[in-house]
């Protein structure tokens, strides 16, 4: 529970403020169906894509799915205007192998990449190459991990056919060093936090193509490990006592990065967290908030070029963060606080303030973006469109999603989800445990001795599905 809030004012006036901002953000637009009505004679024209996506949030870590202690207004309020997915899965939980899905519209045990570091495989056809080829300006902004790591600029071969490109490969520090890297490899230095750099080059770029029919992917940083919020934004948490998930446990939520090198001896961040969760937390808290205010800032800038009414906004992350849950911490883990992703999709043809309970996963947003751009589905994808869902249609959507692990820490894992029973398998697909998240959304209890013909049956799914993705 939280405890006395010294804070208290400054959270309500933090709050009154976003509110007065959103309020002018439009809800009630043509959108691209009533676009092409009011251009008759004139030619359709497809909704532009606005793709932003955190790292390492939790799908637990928004207001608008009723966590107790994080303000995130802005989002609250895309999530007003479009549709939430309240069951959203990373098919790969950790940074590299989520991008290579979301690019590729395969999985990790397709395209190989299943590591950290590791590059998008050479002639694979991507997400950006279909929107080129659809007449579609492609732009990339933020970190990018695909390829390599570090504070470096991205070569052009690994950069996803992206025609314009503007980031770094990984580099986890928000307060030094803040450099991004065009399209020329020429370094662009900020002397900002990381969060709002990002911020500033999405709006930059975001503004260099409004006038044509455009996809932006925004990649923040935020609020991966260090957690290092500006002091305006941990202000809003200093005297907060975090609310711990039921499966908590007390751990050392410090974690040492490779890029740049840290060592816990004499890391100034760990004097600061280590071995304090709730510090950890409140910084995380403060993190995702200054992440939804660029978010924030991002739409707002939209809606003044005059896009708003004919972009489709998709908000994710790649993956999630222990935080102590099950005694453990960072990604990469099955449970839910690690492949639990938030999803949430503004479609201007679309239904408003909808909350949806299907399962979808990050293998669904290759053709997702292809539908919203009226482009023909790629037949090297997976996944499935939700566009239906987000326009109120698709009964016949079948709930199942499956993640998949292999080689870094956390194990080696398959995950498949069916209704409301998650089966964990191992790579030799035998079953490891079984959860009921309609009666134990926290995963307390194995059922797998108790639930014999229902794990077989999901362990059918995933022999079906391993199958096919190591086919050929």
């Amino acid at each position: 529970m939280a405890g006395p809030c010294h804070n208290a004012v400054p959270r309500r006036q933090f709050l009154q403020d976003a509110a007065a901002g959103v309020a002018g953000l439009s809800l009630l637009g043509l959108g691209c169906e009533g676009q092409r009505r009011a251009q008759v004679g004139a030619g359709a024209r497809p909704c532009n894509l606005l793709f932003i996506f955190a790292d390492q949030m939790h799908g637990f870590a928004l207001g608008c799915m009723n966590h107790p202690d994080v303000l995130t207004p802005h989002l609250d309020q895309l999530a007003a205007s479009g549709t939430l997915f309240r069951n959203c899965y990373s098919a790969a939980p950790v940074c590299t192998p989520f991008r290579a899905n979301l690019f590729t519209g395969r999985y990790g045990s397709q395209t190989g990449v299943l590591r950290n570091n590791q590059r998008i495989p050479e002639g694979a056809r991507t997400l950006a190459a279909a929107l080129n080829d659809g007449g579609y300006t492609t732009s990339y902004v933020g970190k990018w991990h695909l390829g390599a790591t570090g504070n470096v600029a991205v070569p052009a071969h690994l950069r996803g056919d992206f025609q314009h490109f503007i980031g770094y490969q990984a580099y986890n520090d928000y307060e030094k060093n803040v450099i991004f890297f065009d399209e020329d490899m020429a370094p662009r230095q900020f002397p900002r936090h990381r969060t709002d750099a990002t911020g500033d080059v999405a709006i930059e770029r975001l503004e260099a193509i409004a006038d044509r029919r455009f996809a932006l992917f925004v990649s923040f940083q935020s609020p991966h490990y260090p957690e290092q919020p500006s002091p305006r934004f941990l202000d809003l948490y200093r005297d907060l006592r975090p609310t711990r998930r039921p499966n908590c446990q007390e751990i050392d939520p410090y974690i040492g990065t490779q890029e740049p090198p840290s060592r816990r001896e004499t890391d100034p961040v760990y004097r600061i967290y280590g071995n304090n969760l709730d510090e950890y937390l409140r910084r995380y808290y403060a993190l995702v908030t200054q992440l939804d205010d660029n978010v924030g800032r991002i739409l707002d800038r939209l809606r003044q070029l005059g896009r708003e009414d004919d972009t489709v906004v998709i908000f994710t992350s790649d993956h999630g963060d222990m935080q102590g849950s099950h005694g453990l911490k960072n990604k990469n883990r099955y449970y839910e606080e690690s492949v639990r992703i938030p999803c949430i999709v503004r479609d201007p043809r679309g239904k408003r303030g909808d909350a949806r309970e299907e399962l979808v996963s990050s293998v669904d947003f290759f053709p997702s973006v292809l539908d919203y751009a009226g482009l023909a589905p790629e037949p090297t994808a997976e996944g499935r469109s939700v566009l239906p869902l987000t326009r109120g249609r698709g009964s016949d959507w079948e709930d199942v999603v499956i993640s998949e692990s292999c080689g870094a820490a956390g194990g080696d894992w398959l995950m498949v989800r069916m209704g409301r029973y998650k089966l964990v398998a191992d790579r030799r697909l035998q079953p490891v445990v079984l959860f009921d998240l309609e009666r134990d959304p926290y995963e307390m209890r194995d059922v797998l001795a108790q639930e014999g013909r229902r794990a077989a049956s999901l362990r059918q799914r995933l022999v079906a599905w391993h199958e096919h993705v190591t086919r050929g």
